[in-house]
């Protein structure tokens, strides 16, 4: 069954066909090209560690909205089509609890394929250490209903707390900062910031 019926480039019909060793969405019209390669989302999540009064804690917020209300996960969300990766988790972070941090490193991804996680599409979810900079936790009272900062020990005893972000919060605890995939620059466009390259030979 066709996912879309009319080419978005030319308006032509779009069918099923065999497009490079596989059948895909084509468009049908003599000339045009188009390839329907399927519908992909990336989102992004942050590992932000501060230490209060000697233990250190990592940050956390409780979903406000369904899908998983209740549930207390790392700050994140999708990156926009014209976003950098980086830019958009800082921005997740801040809109979700107000606190201000930048991108240190990579830690892991997790890639789901075909919405199978319950998202709208194949998703590449990129979770990231960023530096804590400054701000105190504060919901924003609908999407987030409560954030906070807490340790591994504190979490035990939170109902809900998303095993991915643990486990996220457990890499980065476990591993040094610049152990991960860090930002590098190796020409024009990534100096002027029009895209980034993660390599584990980079240090920031």
């Amino acid at each position: 069954m066709p996912i879309m019926n009319f080419c978005p480039k030319c308006g032509a019909p779009i069918a099923n066909r065999h497009e490079g060793g596989r059948d895909r969405q084509a468009c049908l019209a003599s000339g045009c090209g188009f390839i329907h390669f399927g519908d992909f989302s990336i989102g992004c999540a942050g590992v932000v560690t501060r230490e209060i009064e000697g233990v250190t804690k990592a940050l956390l917020v409780q979903r406000g909205h369904n899908p998983f209300a209740g549930m207390w996960q790392i700050p994140g969300g999708y990156a926009e089509q014209d976003e950098l990766l980086s830019t958009a988790v800082e921005r997740e972070v801040h809109e979700e609890s107000k606190i201000i941090a930048d991108v240190h490193d990579v830690l892991a991804f997790r890639h789901s394929v075909g919405g199978s996680i319950g998202g709208p599409a194949t998703n590449i979810y990129v979770i990231f250490r960023l530096n804590y900079q400054s701000g105190e936790p504060e919901p924003d009272g609908d999407e987030i209903s409560d954030a906070g900062f807490y340790s591994l020990e504190e979490m035990e005893t939170i109902e809900g707390v998303q095993g991915l972000s643990k486990w996220g919060i457990q890499q980065a605890l476990q591993h040094a900062p610049g152990t991960g995939l860090s930002i590098g620059s190796i020409d024009e466009r990534s100096q002027r910031g029009d895209w980034q390259l993660f390599g584990l030979s980079f240090q920031t």
